[in-house]
C-alpha cells in the first residue's frame, strides 16, 4: 500500500499548478545523472575523474531506474519479476562478458523505467542537462581556459572543442536540435475546411541559430556526416512545419514504408559491407568519400561474424597503438555487438516507433526517426540516449498503437449501431 500510495503522490514545481509524480522525479533523477557521467566520460572532464567513480554513478542510476520500476509497477509479481530479471542479467553479464552486456542491460532498464512518463517531457529533462553538460567544455575551450590540441592531418585541421573525440560535439549537439524541435512544435491541428489550426513551432530565429551553429560546428571539426542529418533534420522541418508540404501523412504507402525502413536500411548496409572489395574503385571512392563507413564493418564482419548473442568487438582509435579500427555503423555495430535476436529487437522497437508517428500524425517524430535510420548507417546511436533522444519514445508510441485501434473498434461499433438503428 506505501508503494502505490508513493507512485500517486504529487509535488506542486510552480504557481502555475504544474504537477509531478514522485516516480517522474526518480526517473528524471537517474536521466540527468546518466547525462552527465556520460558527458564527463566523452569530454576532458574525464581526466579529471577516475573511471571509478564514473561506473559508480552509472550503478547508481541502475538502482535509482530499478527503484522506479518497482515503485511505478502495480502489481506484485511484475515488481518481483523486474528484480529477479535485473539482477539475473547482471549476473549473467559479469560471468561472460561485462563489456559488451552491461551497457545492454543500462540501457534496457532506463528505457522500462520510462514507462508511464510522457514523452516529451523526457526530452524536455534530456535536453536541457544536455545543453549544460555541452556548452561547458565548449566554452572553456573557446574562453581559453583548456584546449585539447588541433587535430592536423594533411590539409585538414580539426577542433575537439574539448570532447576527447573529434566528432563528438556534432554528434551530440545533434540531439540537442532533435530533441528542440521536438519540445517546441506541436502536432498538426485540423481546422475548418481541411487547413490547420494555429499550432506552436520553432520560430525562425531558433532555426536560423542552428543553422548557424551547425555550420559552426562543421567548420572547425570537419564532420561532414552529421551536418548532412542535421541539415536534413532542419530542412524537412521547414518543408512539413513552414511551409506545410502534406508529407509523412497517414497513407498506406507510408505506413508500410515505416514498418519497412529500418530492416531494409539494415539489410541494404549489410549487403554493401559483406560485399565490399577495395579493388572496386566506385566502392573504394564511396568508402573514402564516408570515412571507411564500408571497409571497416567489413573487416570486422571476417573477424568476429555474426552469432545469436554476439561478441565483442575490439577497436583501437589511438593510432600511437597500431591501425585505426572502429566500427561506426550503428546498424553493423549492433549486429556483431549484441548478436542476432537483439539486433532484430532494435529494429522491431525503431519500427513501431515510426509506425506509431505515422498513423496517429506525429510528423516530427517521423522525421526524427527517418534522420536516426539513415544516421544509423554511419553512426553508431540507435541505442545512445545522450545521441538520440528519440529512443525514449517506445512506450509512447505503444500507447498510441493502443489507442488507435481502440479508436478504430468504437468507430466499427458505431457505425454497426447506426446500421442497427436504421433497419
Amino acid at each position: 500500500m506505501v508503494l502505490n500510495d508513493y507512485r500517486l503522490s504529487k509535488i506542486k514545481l510552480d504557481i502555475r499548478g504544474i504537477r509531478i509524480s514522485a516516480e517522474e522525479i526518480l526517473f528524471y533523477t537517474g536521466l540527468i545523472l546518466w547525462t552527465a557521467q556520460v558527458y564527463i566520460g566523452k569530454t576532458i572532464y574525464a581526466d579529471f575523474y577516475s573511471g571509478k567513480l564514473l561506473t559508480a554513478v552509472r550503478y547508481f542510476c541502475m538502482l535509482v531506474f530499478l527503484l522506479k520500476i518497482v515503485i511505478s509497477e502495480k502489481n506484485v509479481l511484475q515488481k518481483a519479476a523486474a528484480v529477479f530479471v535485473a539482477c539475473g542479467a547482471v549476473f549473467v553479464v559479469v560471468q561472460r562478458n561485462i563489456n559488451t552486456g552491461m551497457p545492454l542491460i543500462q540501457i534496457l532498464l532506463m528505457l522500462y523505467a520510462a514507462r508511464g512518463i510522457p514523452f516529451k517531457r523526457i526530452c524536455k529533462v534530456l535536453l536541457w542537462a544536455c545543453i549544460f553538460c555541452w556548452t561547458v567544455p565548449v566554452l572553456v575551450d573557446k574562453l581559453g581556459i583548456f584546449s585539447l590540441e588541433r587535430e592536423i592531418y594533411k590539409e585538414r585541421v580539426r577542433e575537439f572543442l574539448n570532447f576527447n573525440y573529434v566528432s563528438f560535439a556534432a554528434i551530440y549537439f545533434n540531439n540537442i536540435l532533435f530533441c528542440t524541435l521536438y519540445v517546441y512544435s506541436d502536432n498538426d491541428i485540423p481546422g475548418p475546411g481541411g487547413n490547420y489550426a494555429r499550432r506552436r513551432e520553432v520560430p525562425w530565429i531558433i532555426l536560423l541559430l542552428f543553422a548557424v551553429m551547425l555550420r559552426w560546428i562543421y567548420a572547425v571539426t570537419d564532420t561532414s556526416l552529421p551536418f548532412v542529418v542535421a541539415a536534413l533534420y532542419l530542412f524537412l522541418y521547414i518543408m512539413v512545419f513552414k511551409f506545410r508540404v502534406r508529407w509523412f501523412g497517414d497513407t498506406a504507402l507510408n505506413r508500410t514504408l515505416a514498418v519497412s525502413l529500418f530492416p531494409v536500411l539494415a539489410l541494404i548496409n549489410y549487403i554493401i559491407v559483406k560485399n565490399y572489395n577495395k579493388k572496386v574503385a566506385v566502392m573504394k571512392q564511396i568508402d573514402e568519400m564516408i570515412h571507411f563507413r564500408f571497409s571497416l564493418p567489413n573487416q570486422a564482419l571476417k573477424k568476429y561474424g555474426i552469432h545469436l548473442f554476439g561478441t565483442q568487438i575490439v577497436e583501437n582509435t589511438d593510432t600511437t597503438q597500431g591501425d585505426y579500427f572502429y566500427v561506426d555503423s550503428g546498424f553493423m555495430k549492433n549486429l556483431i555487438n549484441y548478436g542476432l535476436i537483439v539486433f532484430i529487437l532494435i529494429l522491431v522497437l525503431y519500427s513501431v516507433m515510426l509506425y506509431a508517428a505515422v498513423i496517429e500524425h506525429d510528423k516530427l517524430l517521423t522525421i526524427w526517426l527517418i534522420c536516426v535510420a539513415v544516421y544509423s548507417v554511419f553512426n553508431n546511436l540507435l541505442l545512445s540516449p545522450m545521441e538520440n533522444g528519440s529512443l525514449f519514445a517506445i512506450w509512447y508510441a505503444i500507447d498510441l498503437i493502443k489507442w488507435h485501434k481502440k479508436k478504430k473498434i468504437k468507430s466499427r461499433t458505431d457505425k454497426r449501431r447506426q446500421i442497427e438503428y436504421g433497419a
